[in-house]
């Protein structure tokens, strides 16, 4: 935590108001790989203007670097173990299922109800894992997490008539070329930025947040496209990073003089260099074991699926737009579909491990533990040690180079009492240029890698790509009242801007939280104040349940498959 000797006494002129207002602009998934050429270059002068005349450096994310980890370790300034958010799903306990996660099945207390408590007036927009929305003291309009427009996605709930022509949750890839992707990603950032000028000028607040998801979900779909200049929308994410930085022109000509603020983004993205098939490979090890179809009810069931599997995917590859919109209606039989795809596969009862997640996660299949676990508890350091042996021998077959840099235990990542709900492995790729992806036929005979992964369930319903990925390294920039210009972070994590934010609104810090003070780049003649700390460890607040309705869940499930967040 901050060292209180760090600031000096005040020097602030008399009229400077002793506390400022904080405001963060979220781009999620920005990297500096990207933005510092393109600032450099003259492509994105307003941001330029924030780097020059701030602080700034690089932000490293949770592990793993997905969405809803590093948004919700943000949120509530604690790392997953304590806040027990580690994906966009999780497990049901007692089972091999798993369910969506949201807000309300976070444990800790968010940053916003950190500042209602204190008396501050908050304004928060669009953030993802916020729904469903929490009373404040002010106003919140939930994110990416939203079920759809028709849910109760803002505090007041009187607020959503006042912007339900503007606000939208994220823009579908189903069925569209690159090119009508784009020009509506542009319309959507004009939207969101008038979403921003609504609620920023609705009334004062003390803190402000607003998120831009629009910069992630075109990394995803055009990264392919940056390394050849005659290739139509090669120019699709500058394109994207253009249109924000003239409307942020606006924000920063016209910035109080009492404000900080915050630009920042939750993860960096890069290339996919390979898609892993990671259950494939499990099973090619001999760790994960399919059904078998072996008598006569077995094979009907087999054939079953396997028809139901190449119907779905060659309906969606092939069927008009308009037809697979109308078969998308029918959520329920689409649902139940895939749980009958899923849940059929896999023979647990000779199954050592699996995979979870995106980015490569692994489950082990504990006896005593899991409902038919199969490792001793005396050999699960046998298993462990195998696997990693086995995962630090995988090469890449065009380049021969070790795909994997890390494999970690939960252990050796988090802290908390929530580690148990956990993958038991972190993969850490090489360069973070991998993506672990489902294996949506069961195939163990099957490759194990592939070069681009499609958008959504069942292969080919889309037509765009997904050639780029996360990377842990984001990037942050501080502006404004109190900041120190040309001073530059040092080793900054994710989870420091949450302390840092309380510090700055003058709220006393939770003990619990797992961040420090940014003290590099703020000004110690203005920002003069010691740093306050709850004056005991509080329990955090657990976590709760939160009952989807199956059209709620069976929407955002889809939203999260079309841009490539869950399998």
């Amino acid at each position: 935590m901050v060292n209180p000797q760090a600031f000096s006494p005040s020097h602030a002129d008399g009229n400077t108001p002793r506390r400022p207002r904080v405001w963060v602009i979220g781009l999620d998934g920005v990297p500096w790989t990207l933005l510092q050429p393109w600032m450099d270059a003259g492509y994105l002068p307003t941001l330029a203007r924030i780097q020059a005349g701030g602080a700034w450096g690089s932000l490293s994310s949770t592990l793993q670097f997905l969405t809803a980890v590093a948004w919700s370790s943000f949120i509530t300034g604690l790392n997953p173990g304590k806040h027990g958010i580690f994906d966009f799903a999780r497990r049901i306990p007692g089972s091999y299922e798993q369910e969506l996660t949201n807000a309300a099945q976070r444990s800790g207390r968010s940053l916003w109800r950190l500042l209602s408590d204190a008396g501050r007036r908050v304004g928060v927009v669009n953030v993802p894992m916020t729904f469903p929305p929490e009373p404040v003291n002010g106003f919140l309009i939930s994110g990416l997490d939203t079920p759809g427009l028709d849910s109760a996605y803002t505090y007041p709930p009187e607020l959503k008539a006042e912007v339900r022509d503007v606000h939208f949750i994220a823009i579908s890839t189903i069925g569209k070329s690159h090119a009508a992707y784009l020009a509506e990603t542009l319309e959507g950032i004009d939207r969101r930025f008038e979403l921003l000028w609504r609620t920023l000028d609705r009334e004062p607040l003390d803190f402000y947040m607003w998120v831009e998801m629009e910069t992630d979900a075109i990394q995803h779909c055009s990264w392919h496209l940056l390394a050849d200049p005659t290739r139509p929308g090669h120019d699709a994410i500058l394109q994207v990073y253009r249109r924000i930085d003239r409307h942020l022109e606006r924000l920063v000509a016209t910035l109080p003089a009492d404000v900080t603020l915050i630009v920042m983004s939750d993860h960096g993205a890069g290339p996919i260099a390979k898609t892993v098939y990671l259950d494939r490979w499990l099973a090619q090890q001999g760790w994960l074991r399919y059904r078998r179809a072996t008598g006569l009810a077995d094979r009907v069931r087999h054939l079953a699926r396997v028809g139901v599997r190449q119907s779905l995917y060659l309906a969606q590859r092939f069927l008009p737009v308009g037809v697979k919109g109308f078969l998308k209606r029918f959520r329920g039989a689409h649902a139940a579909v895939e749980t009958f795809i899923d849940k059929a596969e896999v023979d647990w009862a000779h199954t050592v491990a699996y995979a979870v997640g995106n980015l490569g996660n692994i489950n082990l299949n504990i006896r005593g533990r899991d409902p038919q676990g199969v490792i001793p508890p005396d050999q699960v350091e046998e298993v462990i040690a195998a696997i990693s042996r086995a995962l630090y021998a995988l090469r890449d077959p065009d380049t021969g180079e070790p795909m994997v840099a890390q494999v970690l235990r939960r252990e050796e990542v988090y802290t908390g009492d929530m580690v148990d709900r956990a993958p038991d492995l972190l993969i850490r790729w090489t360069e973070d240029k991998y993506l672990a992806v489902k294996d949506y036929e069961g195939r163990p005979d099957g490759p194990l890698f592939g070069h681009k992964q499609k958008f959504g369930r069942h292969g080919a319903a889309y037509a765009l790509d997904q050639t780029g990925t996360h990377i842990r390294e984001g990037i942050c920039m501080f502006y404004g009242y109190g900041v120190r210009p040309g001073a530059r972070l040092h080793e900054a994590q994710l989870l420091d801007l949450t302390p840092t934010i309380l510090y700055l609104l003058d709220v006393p810090i939770p003990r619990a939280m797992d961040g420090r003070i940014l003290t590099e780049v703020l000004d110690p003649t203005v920002i003069t104040w010691p740093p306050r700390y709850e004056s005991e460890d509080r329990e955090l607040r657990r976590g709760g349940d939160f009952e989807w309705t199956a059209a709620e869940e069976e929407a955002l499930r889809a939203r999260l498959q079309s841009l490539g967040y869950v399998a």
